[in-house]
């Protein structure tokens, strides 16, 4: 999740860092309309601890995280700039590792404030307005925005030392803390902060088009009913398409060949119904050679399909320079999902559809729950492959899928 450095060097007057360029928004940007959901702003906290952890386990720091050091890409995927250089270039050392660990603590407890309430409480200078202050210590964010929720609260006061319950020290803690804090999750309608909805042309606009389909729903139904009791008043052998058994799961091919190290995953929804970005931060759960962690989509109203909201959903593996492809293993989880995998040797981009890719093996797995592979049907060479989920499971009111893990053999 840290932009690398590409190159550092001296000259009689200066030194310069060159660090990888990206395409994505600040923190203050992403803020520009208003704070984020609570359930976005913990996982782009999570995101954000879950880098430091790795960057302390390797013996490294930031000891200076601020919201401008935060970014997001159009894919969703949460990039952290200025690790260990943005301190350097201040002239700040901490004072051993607890005391590093300490700092970069407060920093992400910080991130997460701000991305809950829009404001900044520091430690730091940001283009965010500052946060209002009880006394001498920063105000909790459920004092500055009404509606986020206690535990998240707790959890983020605690991180930045303003709980009665004791502070957090580590990145480690902190991301555990979060991960464990209950919230609604961000597919449900969001509050805007008021005592009173607001309404708006485009709101009810909204609700005519809901009304419309539940109309056209009971219609359907009816005539349905209808040349369903028609069929058998008459007699007919002809079986009711709606009262057959749900196919089985389509059989898939035996593995072959080595693992692969997959170099990079990112999150794909594409255009025209698409936004570019889904759960994109938690893309990595798919590759972490832990079967416990999966990639879940966000909630859906349909699962799917010719009829749905979207024609699917899916994740991009970068497998670093062009691979042979021996099979693709996708282990779905949470009921039964359509699942393809394509191929492209070309890097998606924001305008980039399923069309870009080619299938890899011989159509769509249906109704998978657990693991399906795919092998090419001929020899495949390829850098670029698209998990590609285009039926979805029902999980309570909604539709969600769910990749646990993704093997790549050659």
């Amino acid at each position: 999740r840290f932009l690398r450095v590409l190159d550092a060097d001296a000259t009689d007057t200066f030194v310069y860092v060159v660090r990888e360029w990206v395409e994505a928004t600040n923190l203050p940007g992403l803020l520009a309309d208003g704070p984020l959901h609570p359930a976005e702003a913990r996982d782009l906290a999570m995101a954000v601890t879950g880098a430091l952890a790795a960057a302390h386990a390797a013996g490294l720091s930031h000891l200076c995280l601020t919201p401008e050091n935060v970014l997001r890409t159009p894919h969703g995927q949460v990039k952290v700039t200025g690790l260990a250089v943005e301190a350097a270039v201040q002239g700040l050392s901490a004072v051993g590792d607890s005391d590093a660990a300490l700092r970069d603590t407060r920093g992400a407890a910080a991130i997460a404030y701000a991305a809950l309430t829009g404001r900044w409480p520091g430690p730091g200078d940001s283009s965010l307005p500052a946060a209002p202050r009880d006394g001498d210590d920063a105000c909790t964010p459920r004092q500055v925005r009404a509606g986020v929720p206690p535990e998240l609260d707790d959890v983020v006061s605690r991180g930045l030392d303003l709980a009665s319950s004791g502070p957090v020290d580590t990145p480690d803690e902190l991301q555990a803390l979060l991960a464990a804090a209950h919230v609604t999750d961000a597919s449900t309608p969001s509050y805007d902060g008021g005592s009173e909805p607001r309404r708006s042309r485009t709101a009810l606009l909204a609700w005519g088009v809901v009304i419309l389909v539940l109309a056209v729903g009971v219609v359907l139904a009816a005539t349905q009913a209808f040349l369903t009791v028609r069929n058998r008043v008459q007699g007919s052998d002809t079986p009711d398409a709606s009262s057959a058994p749900p196919a089985s799961a389509t059989p898939t091919a035996r593995p072959t060949g080595s693992p692969i190290a997959v170099a990079g995953i990112s999150s794909f929804d594409p255009p025209p119904r698409g936004n570019g970005e889904e759960n994109g931060y938690a893309a990595g759960r798919a590759i972490d050679r832990d079967t416990a962690t999966t990639w879940t989509t966000k909630g859906y109203r349909d699962p799917f399909g010719r009829t749905g909201l979207k024609d699917g959903v899916g994740l991009v593996l970068d497998l670093g320079s062009p691979t042979r492809i021996g099979s693709v293993t996708v282990l779905t989880a949470g009921g039964p999902t359509d699942v393809q995998v394509l191929s492209s040797d070309t890097a998606p981009t924001t305008t980039s559809t399923v069309a870009d890719f080619t299938p890899v093996g011989d159509g769509t797995a249906r109704n998978v729950d657990g693991p399906s592979t795919v092998v090419p049907r001929q020899d495949l060479t390829a850098r670029f492959l698209l998990i590609w989920l285009s039926k979805l499971p029902p999980d309570g009111k909604s539709y969600r899928g769910q990749i646990a893990e993704v093997t790549v053999r050659t």
